[in-house]
């Protein structure tokens, strides 16, 4: 499954040990090529993490590819946002939420 997004990058299941102990904001959101409500979060996604990707990192992790890591995660629906800080799971939200729901989540962690 690929983008053509800019701001949002594919992510191994053998680096997530390795972004989540940066420090500071990091979402990562599980998806899937055949979920349709990932596809539609995709765009909106990439429209916030360009604003705020000083503030945020944000990497998309594909459930077929990696069930390890969405079974590590809980996940059970999709798409699955989990939001790291310094490591430390903060908040999690599942479905194709909206730009504004989004927004009020990366800055829920300043």
């Amino acid at each position: 499954m690929e983008t053509t997004s800019t701001a949002l990058e594919w992510l191994s299941e053998t680096a997530l040990d390795d972004v989540l102990i940066l420090s500071g904001a990091t979402l990562l959101v599980f998806t899937a090529e055949w979920c349709a409500p990932c596809q539609a979060l995709i765009p909106r996604l990439d429209r916030v993490i360009e604003r705020y990707s000083a503030q945020c990192r944000c990497y998309l992790v594909d459930i077929d590819r990696y069930p390890d890591a969405a079974l590590k995660y809980n996940v059970r629906g999709m798409p699955t946002l989990l939001l790291f800080v310094d490591g430390d799971l903060e908040a999690s939200r599942v479905g194709a939420i909206s730009e504004e729901q989004l927004e009020a989540l990366i800055v829920s962690t300043h």
